[in-house]
């Protein structure tokens, strides 16, 4: 099975020229698979018109979806409308982007939320994912937050964002995705230092050790997290080219 380089939706909220023109960037990088973002559908809003929009501009560019960014709102509001857009466009995976807690027993009380959502999209053909920010690169107790979700739920997949795993965080992503193989959904590419976004491969995050190893555990979607504008895409160009020479 071939790989699947991807673009996330919320790095091209501000293309010049909205959706259309920014798909048309996207597909000039050789890209036909967009990881979509809730945030398309402004807050407050009924979010069937949005979604009818974005319907429209992916089928206008020919693109495919990949591990939808989706919260547990919009699981609760707009149910219906995200799952047939995500199975209409060749999506396997719900991905929750973001959650928030005070302390350990905060994030272990959101599991079983997690466990209802995740038997719901099983029975409809999708299945649910967890991606990590810093947050969940805490230390509490005696592993960090991400690892209790996982290790509490096996049956939530996990998408690593490789730019949060800094150094000084003391974690290795390489070895978490050895621990968790199998349960890789796809893999966020960027990187970063100590001074904020590198370029992918020039950064302090590992990022050409962290695709090999999720290669090597699986892994076949991977997904361009670098902001793309005009200005930009010179320098995206060149992440998503030496992330596709990785891939190959």
């Amino acid at each position: 099975m071939s790989n699947t380089l991807a673009f996330q939706l919320f790095s091209l909220k501000d293309y010049e020229g909205g959706w259309d023109a920014a798909f048309e960037a996207v597909k000039g990088l050789g890209i036909d698979t967009i990881e979509v973002w809730r945030g398309l559908v402004p807050a407050n809003s009924d979010a069937r018109e949005p979604i009818r929009a974005m319907r429209a501009s992916l089928h206008k560019a020919g693109m495919k979806l990949t591990c939808g960014h989706l919260r547990i709102e919009d699981f609760k509001a707009h149910y219906e409308a995200w799952k047939k857009l995500l199975l209409d466009f060749g999506s396997t995976d719900w991905v929750i982007p973001f959650a928030k807690a005070e302390d350990l027993a905060g994030w272990l009380a959101l599991l079983p939320e997690f466990r209802e959502m995740a038997d719901r999209l099983q029975a409809d053909g999708l299945s649910l994912g967890y991606h990590n920010h810093s947050a969940e690169l805490a230390k509490l107790g005696d592993k960090y937050v991400l690892e209790h979700l996982l290790d509490a739920m096996p049956q939530l997949k996990v998408q690593f964002h490789i730019g949060q795993f800094l150094p000084a965080r003391g974690i290795r992503l390489s070895d978490w995705m050895r621990k968790y193989e199998g349960r890789i959904c796809s893999l966020h590419v960027n990187d970063a230092d100590s001074q904020g976004e590198a370029r992918v491969g020039q950064g302090e995050c590992r990022a050409e050790e962290s695709i090999k190893t999720a290669l090597d555990a699986g892994v076949d979607t991977f997904i361009i997290e670098m902001r793309l504008t005009r200005d930009t895409l010179d320098g995206v160009k060149r992440d998503v080219e030496f992330t596709r020479n990785l891939i190959r």
